[in-house]
């Protein structure tokens, strides 16, 4: 006689999930369906510490034209959408080409159209990169003369009385792009497609013991809160070596993080270089949890930026997640 298994019997709940560890930040991945309405209070569960636990969830769909991930509170995640990458690469759903590199394209919440991926497997796992949506570009005439660099300062719109020093285009009549707005002394804001940040310099705002308070205070104070999601950058060190420490406020889940990796926040503190380098850069920026994650903004037809993460990224668990409908033990 058959005996139906006691798991299936009392875990009406399941969900099938892959966890990675892209540079430190935990991502779940779920593969089953999940309805729109559900996912914030799915999302709790899953990230809660006496569960799978993570700092972050998004749910993915195989079907349709491309792979498309939605974050837990619709926003935009960087490393769950290089998380995603390295899941299409363990399926192997990807285009090999020359070298054994990975490509293909990927659909997210938070920005439209699709993103390339690129995955490339390492002896410490895939290493996992993901082109990153920029906002559309507010371009201004060049009013003063150009510095010995070749570059040239202009008042951002809305902030008068800052300035930043940004590449100068003598064909397109001195017109430049502006990525990154000055707001005071060591704070500056990066807006981009589905999250927002705050780019803070450490010395002269020192991360504070009061971390949440204080983000909440600042994404406040500056009128994010309604964004989907939100983050104060904090960045340190020397310019050959940068780190960052990321305190991340999504809105729909109410969950602020001091994350152990951030993609987007990486790219913030990039796009904070290369506005001071000629509108290029590539570096790596240290995370809290010791890992790196490269970024690189380069200017392909001499005015629109394209830029990248990349990073290893580490399969860590796979498996069947019961749910319970609360956050407790």
């Amino acid at each position: 006689m058959f005996i139906q298994p006691i798991l299936a019997m009392h875990h009406q709940s399941a969900l099938r999930f892959h966890k990675f560890s892209p540079g430190g930040n935990t991502t779940i991945l779920v593969t089953d369906p999940v309805p729109a309405p559900l996912r914030a209070a799915v999302a709790a569960e899953l990230m809660g510490e006496h569960h799978v636990h993570a700092e972050q969830v998004g749910f993915v769909t195989l079907a349709g034209a491309y792979p498309r991930i939605d974050m837990m509170g619709g926003e935009f995640c960087g490393n769950a959408c290089r998380s995603l990458a390295a899941l299409l690469a363990l399926k192997r759903v990807l285009h090999v080409g020359p070298g054994g590199l990975m490509s293909g394209a990927i659909a997210s919440s938070g920005v439209s159209g699709t993103l390339p991926v690129r995955v490339v497997q390492t002896p410490h796992g895939p290493d996992a990169a993901v082109r990153m949506p920029l906002p559309a570009f507010a371009f201004a005439s060049a009013t003063r003369p150009a510095s010995a660099e070749g570059a040239e300062p202009h008042a951002l719109a809305g902030s008068a009385e800052a300035a930043v020093t940004v590449p100068k285009r003598a064909d397109q009549d001195g017109a430049a792009f502006q990525l990154v707005q000055p707001l005071a002394e060591g704070l500056e804001l990066v807006r981009l497609p589905g999250i927002v940040h705050l780019l803070l310099d450490a010395s002269v705002h020192p991360f504070p013991d009061d971390w949440q308070a204080q983000a909440r205070v600042l994404i406040a104070r500056h009128g994010l809160e309604d964004e989907p999601a939100a983050g104060c950058i904090w960045h340190h060190g020397p310019l050959a070596a940068p780190s960052i420490t990321p305190v991340v406020r999504v809105r729909d889940t109410d969950s602020i993080l001091l994350e152990s990796a951030c993609g987007s926040g990486s790219l913030a503190y990039g796009l904070h270089r290369a506005a001071a380098t000629g509108g290029e850069t590539a570096l790596a920026v240290r995370q809290p949890s010791g890992a790196t994650i490269r970024v690189s903004v380069s200017r392909r037809d001499g005015l629109t930026p394209e830029a990248w993460i990349g990073g290893t990224v580490r399969h860590v668990a796979s498996g069947t997640a019961y749910l319970y409908g609360d956050q407790h033990a």
